[in-house]
């Protein structure tokens, strides 16, 4: 059901916790599943992405898909970072799927 590279971001998350004092702060959760995101940033002056930390409670997909979401916007501007979505993570070919 999963790709091999879900079950390793699963197993391994990337960016993982929460950064002290972080310039922002963001809270998503699905309400038919459970899940739950919680994503820390640490934007410089020139509104880009230095660090980016999350924690997510929730099933395999979900936590896979928060670390990878994390890769993807680490390093890019906010606006960059903004239009990253759920199709955006699925074709990178991180996962076969995000909805259950």
């Amino acid at each position: 059901m999963y790709t091999e590279k879900v079950m390793d971001h699963f197993q391994h998350p990337r960016n993982v916790g929460e950064l002290e004092n972080p310039s922002g702060m963001g809270t998503v959760g699905n309400a038919k599943c459970g899940d739950i995101m919680r994503i820390y940033l640490d934007i410089d002056e020139n509104q880009m992405i230095r660090d980016v930390k999350f924690k997510t409670f929730g099933c395999g997909a979900a936590v896979a898909t928060s670390s990878m979401a994390t890769e993807l916007v680490k390093g890019k501007s906010v606006q960059e970072a903004m239009k990253v979505t759920n199709k955006a993570v699925c074709e990178c070919r991180f996962v076969k799927h995000l909805l259950h």
